[in-house]
């Protein structure tokens, strides 16, 4: 097009943008699409202004022409661009520019009509009103498709509605597409629909094309929400209203071919509203309805008469020749009859057909409009109770989930009756492997009450004759409460032992069980669920057994008046094991418990009464507590640093340092971090190192707990740095000459091997602290550097002059622990002989336990304490150890090897326990100093040396178990077969 026939410009703006130079390529017009926003906003208003010109220029390719319409669209919302002037732009594009040109102009007028939520000016609405009158009728689909979508913009409604309707049944499927987009939009956008496009809403669900019938679906609900009331002409004057027929429409579409034309069926159901309760009824029923016989017309396509037609008498009487002759049976529809059945092709059975479609997809969708329109009928919910229930056997766990939801919150609304079988299928659906169907299955039983058919459900037939039948038959209807009670109650206990990791859970269960059926809850269920005999003294129940607490939970949430009934039968350790089930389950006991607790047990009543600590004191407390222990690891610190010689206080002055130092050793109770643990755990060794310092009969158990101690700290504190660990190593050297001094050995090479051993300890500390850049102590380094022939003098004065070092552990230390579970001895396959297992062979032990904040598994080992006092450490192969995260293990070691010494027949008891190995700072001596023992007398050296060399004397074990498992055996004593001669 050449400059003279382009249109005149009417602002500067304009005429600035027909000074600017056109874009010529395909790579210049990209890179300013690419480029924008990001070079600023001078640059883009400046691209704006050539896209403009490139617009319908003469000699500028259309591809070129397409790219610069959509830099105009991006344009706009770049805050600089004047969305208005941009939009007359484009407007103006559509009368000149070629026909793909004008595709993307629709396409961006449509996208800055949305993006600037305003209506267009008067100039651009009547340029898009004229272009669009045009390009609706071009020959190439895709300019009508996007004048369609355009027609949104032009002002007007029923226009827009006049012209998207005509097109609705145009030959191209796309187009239809586009013209019914259309009205849904501005449907969306808040437009009121006229009820005459109903009749091509309807003809659309018919239309081959998937995407046409995908929103005809919408548009058949969107108009009949629009005029829920709006009569429909039937044959013989009767009529339907539109609600109705929408309604049945939509769910004819259930039975589409196309799998997303069904899933968006049976989701637009949901959206329904004040539908009759016959059609929603008729949906989960695939029998027609016998009492709806309507006259199948053929009349006129009109909206007020598309469902009207006349027929004469002799069609009519042929008709019903014809089917007579035929015998069509009750319950079908004959397509040659003069009557068929309104809903034989409509809402019969169209939730049953979504229910039971091969993509779960649907099944889905189904679900949740069953749902939906459960909670605004009574009736239609429960009649889909028993679908939904056949659904918890469907073969994908998110169907089953879907179904389980449905009915739970159908449930939260009112009781569910539920008969025996769909009972049983709720209760074996609890043994699903999915964590999230248990627990609503779980939430979905605490809602359900037993219905006709069930047990406990209604008994209909048989006269009630007199006041004594009648109350006989309400006696058998709550002994029959009981038993489907105690039914789900054994159900939900034998789950509790398949799947532990569903207590809490199954505890809500029981509680909604106890509120809702506090009338089947009789003194026979309460001795069944407990465990009591009427006439024999029971065992008390174990109070950490989770199948007890949830039976208790079940009794204690029932009424108050039951509650009070039940109190003669309920045995009085149950009440007084309230308290912990309050606390250790909260929210699971009702708060007006004391009051069922009988007057004979008063403690228990005042401590169930007792109120609970407010949340914000015991914030309060928990700050103070942490106050506490922070000026208590402070104090020791100073303690400490008294000691070390640190402070301006000499410590030989000090009479009451002994006594802090031991205070600060026990942290008061409070959230302790493990560096201020370590501190006071330190501020403990440097007291009993002050003892052994001392000298006196106290001086080798001294000395015995400081090389213990120091071994466990170091072992059990992961993240002490080295400083830390030459402060625990400095302290070792102590023990060591504290124990030597007591030491009165025969041998004069013995005992000069022995100060040789501690020279050469102190030695290596010496160097650790050179290495570290800490200062080395004087009698240290006097030990170290000594003579052997002045070793036992070297090691007094090193005793006499001890100071400890200071001890600062960085805050990120975590103390290394391990939590075992109760210990099993393996019990033999039953077609062993028993003969087999006696003290002659090894007994399998299994043990479990989780370890935390363990650096290296070959440090860690199981140690077994015999019935003779032995101790075995054993370690556990790699299989029976494996990391669960970083630093943390879980030991299962099912067959742990004990071989119990000779002549052990008699019933006995194993100490297990899990400890740390460290490597010995002197092998077989500070075994010797921690069991303060000392050397015995007649021992050589070369005994020495052999004890030295031997593998149990290279580490030092220490145990990090919170507690050890006993373990009770009975070996079987071996007797060998009898003879014949025995026999006889």
């Amino acid at each position: 097009m050449s400059a003279a026939k382009r249109p005149r410009p009417e602002s500067a703006h304009e005429e600035a943008a027909d000074d600017a130079e056109p874009y010529r390529t395909y790579g210049e017009a990209h890179a300013a699409l690419v480029g924008l926003g990001r070079d600023g906003d001078a640059a883009g208003v400046a691209a704006g202004r050539r896209a403009r010109a490139t617009v319908g220029a003469a000699g500028v390719p259309e591809a070129v022409q397409q790219l610069a319409v959509r830099l105009m669209a991006r344009a706009c919302a770049q805050p600089a661009t004047d969305a208005a002037q941009m939009a007359r732009a484009l407007a103006a594009a559509l009368a000149t520019a070629a026909a793909s040109v004008r595709c993307e102009a629709y396409q961006a007028l449509v996208a800055v009509h949305e993006l600037k939520a305003a209506a267009l000016d008067g100039e651009a609405r009547g340029r898009l009103a004229g272009a669009v009158g045009r390009d609706v009728n071009h020959a190439q689909h895709r300019v009508r498709c996007a004048a369609l979508a355009a027609a949104a913009a032009v002002p007007g409604g029923a226009a827009a509605f006049g012209v998207l309707s005509r097109f609705s049944g145009d030959a191209h499927p796309k187009a239809r597409q586009a013209a019914l987009g259309g009205i849904l939009r501005q449907h969306m956008a808040g437009a009121r629909l006229p009820v005459e496009l109903y009749d091509e809403c309807v003809v659309a669900t018919k239309d081959d094309a998937e995407q046409v019938r995908l929103a005809a679906v919408e548009l058949v609900w969107a108009v009949g929400s629009a005029h829920p009331e709006q009569a429909v002409a039937l044959a013989r004057a009767e009529t339907i209203r539109l609600v109705d027929d929408a309604f049945v429409k939509v769910c004819d579409m259930v039975n589409d071919g196309a799998v997303a034309v069904r899933q968006r069926a049976c989701a637009v159901l949901r959206r329904f509203r004040g539908v009759d309760e016959r059609f929603l009824s008729q949906t989960l029923s695939k029998q027609v309805m016998t009492n709806m016989r309507r006259h199948a017309p053929r009349g006129g396509r009109g909206y007020a008469g598309r469902n009207q037609g006349v027929r004469g008498a002799r069609g009519r009487q042929a008709a019903a020749a014809a089917a007579a002759a035929a015998q069509i049976p009750e319950g079908d529809a004959s397509v040659e009859a003069d009557e068929i059945r309104l809903l034989d092709s409509g809402a019969a059975g169209a939730f049953v057909h979504g229910l039971e479609d091969e993509y779960q997809e649907v099944r889905d969708a189904a679900i949740a409009s069953i749902a939906e329109l459960s909670l605004a009928s009574a009736a239609f919910a429960a009649r889909a109770v028993d679908f939904l229930v056949d659904m918890f056997n469907d073969s994908s766990d998110r169907v089953r989930l879907c179904a389980i939801r449905a009915l739970a919150a159908l449930g939260a609304r009112a009781p569910i009756a539920l008969t025996d079988e769909q009972l049983a299928i709720a209760l074996s659906a609890m043994k699903d492997a999915s964590h999230a169907v248990r627990e609503g299955i779980y939430a979905f039983l605490g809602c359900a009450t037993p219905g006709p058919g069930a047990i406990g459900g209604s008994r209909e037939g048989g006269s009630r004759e007199g006041g004594s039948k009648e109350g006989g038959s309400k006696d058998a209807a709550a002994r029959d409460a009981s038993a489907w009670l105690q039914r789900v109650m054994d159900a939900l206990r034998a789950n509790l032992d398949r799947y532990p990791a569903d207590q809490r859970a199954i505890h809500r269960a029981a509680q909604a069980l106890g509120r809702s059926h506090s009338a089947a809850v009789t003194a026979p269920l309460v001795r069944a669920l407990l465990g009591i005999s009427e006439h024999y003294l029971s065992r008390e129940a174990r109070i950490d057994d989770a199948a007890y607490a949830a039976c208790v939970i079940l009794i204690m949430n029932t009424r108050a008046a039951t509650r009070q009934a039940l109190a003669a039968v309920v045995p009085d350790y149950v009440f007084g094991h309230l308290p912990y089930l309050r606390d250790k389950y909260p929210g699971c006991l009702p708060p007006d418990i004391a009051a069922s607790v009988p007057p004979r047990l008063p403690f228990v009543r005042r401590t169930i009464a007792r109120p609970r600590p407010d949340p914000g004191v015991a914030a309060v407390e928990r700050a103070a507590a942490r106050s506490r222990v922070a000026a208590a690891a402070h104090a020791a610190a100073q303690a400490l640093a008294a000691a070390s010689g640190d402070s301006d206080t000499d410590p030989s002055a000090d009479p009451d340092l002994d006594a802090r130092l031991r205070a600060a050793a026990r942290l008061p109770p409070g959230p302790a971090t493990q560096a201020q643990a370590a501190v006071a755990a330190y501020a403990g060794l440097v007291a009993d190192a002050r003892r052994a310092q001392a000298g006196g009969p106290h001086a080798l158990g001294a000395a015995a707990r400081v090389m213990d101690g120091a071994y466990a700290l170091a072992a059990r504190t992961l993240g002490l740095d080295a400083r830390c660990l030459l402060a625990l190593a400095h302290l070792r050297v102590l023990a060591h000459a504290a124990w030597l001094g007591a030491q009165r050995s025969r041998d004069s090479a013995l005992a000069a091997r022995l100060h040789d051993e501690l020279r050469q300890r102190a030695a290596r500390v010496r160097r650790g602290l050179e290495r570290a850049g800490l200062d080395v102590p004087p009698p240290l380094a006097a030990l170290a550097h000594a003579e052997p022939a002045a070793a036992a003098a070297a090691a007094a004065a090193f005793v006499a002059a001890f100071r400890p070092l200071a001890l600062a552990p960085p805050g990120c230390c975590q103390r290394a622990r391990a939590r075992l579970a109760d210990a099993q001895q393996q019990q033999p396959p039953p077609a062993r002989r028993a003969a087999e297992f006696n003290h002659l062979f090894p007994l399998p032990v299994a043990a479990a336990a989780d370890l935390d904040w363990v650096a290296r598994r070959r440090d860690v080992l199981v140690t077994v304490r015999l019935p003779t006092q032995q101790t075995l450490a054993l370690q556990p192969p790699p299989a029976a150890l494996r990391p669960a995260r970083p630093l943390h293990w879980a030991l299962r070691w099912p067959d742990i090897p004990v071989a119990l010494p000779l002549g052990s027949g008699e019933p006995a008891a194993l100490e297990l326990s899990v400890a740390l190995r460290h490597p010995a700072d002197v092998p077989w001596t500070d075994l010797l100093v921690i069991a303060a023992a000392p050397v015995p007398p007649a021992h050589t050296a070369a005994e020495h040396a052999r004890a030295v060399a031997a593998p149990a004397a290279q580490d030092v074990r220490v145990e990090i178990a919170d507690r050890s498992v006993l373990l009770s055996v009975s070996p079987i004593e071996f007797r060998a077969p009898a003879s014949a001669h025995t026999r006889a």
